[in-house]
């Protein structure tokens, strides 16, 4: 993968981005762009913290910076599909920390609120309480993936 470090204005425009998206701010010493495939991933002081031109949150990310995600916490059943990159149904929500609606980023935790994956939301937090079953949220990131074992 090509990598090379952002300009001052760009570095500026993307925690910019990065604060509206997630209202989380940013403050790493460089950044650094990296291109493959089709793919784009954004390092913070060498740490892979965004993939996709989306800027989707990487767990790296969210460990190191220790950033606080809207979350869903779910049961032993739900962790082990979920760390096998399976997508999260409502069964296995015990509890939301999110006002969650579709197309929101989003962090799966353990019962303890260790983050183990990252997804997109699928329905609406109100929409899963009522139906109470159907996918919640569409996994875009896991512990142990890809994009994990980059960040290692």
């Amino acid at each position: 993968m090509q990598r090379h470090f952002l300009s001052e204005k760009e570095t500026e425009e993307l925690l910019e981005k990065i604060k509206e998206k997630y209202n989380v701010n940013l403050s790493p010493q460089k950044v650094e762009i990296g291109k493959e495939k089709k793919e784009v991933y954004y390092f913070l002081d060498g740490v892979l913290s965004f993939f996709s031109q989306d800027l989707i949150p990487t767990l790296c990310a969210i460990y190191k910076f220790n950033i606080s995600f809207p979350s869903v916490k779910v049961d032993e059943g739900a962790v082990r599909a979920v760390l096998k990159g399976a997508d999260l149904f409502v069964p296995g929500i015990k509890e939301y920390n999110c006002n969650c609606k579709p197309g929101d980023i989003i962090a799966v935790t353990t019962m303890e609120g260790k983050a183990i994956a990252v997804m997109k939301v699928l329905i609406s937090k109100e929409d899963a309480e009522k139906e109470k079953k159907g996918k919640f949220s569409k996994n875009l990131h896991y512990l142990g993936d890809e994009i994990w074992k980059m960040c290692k």
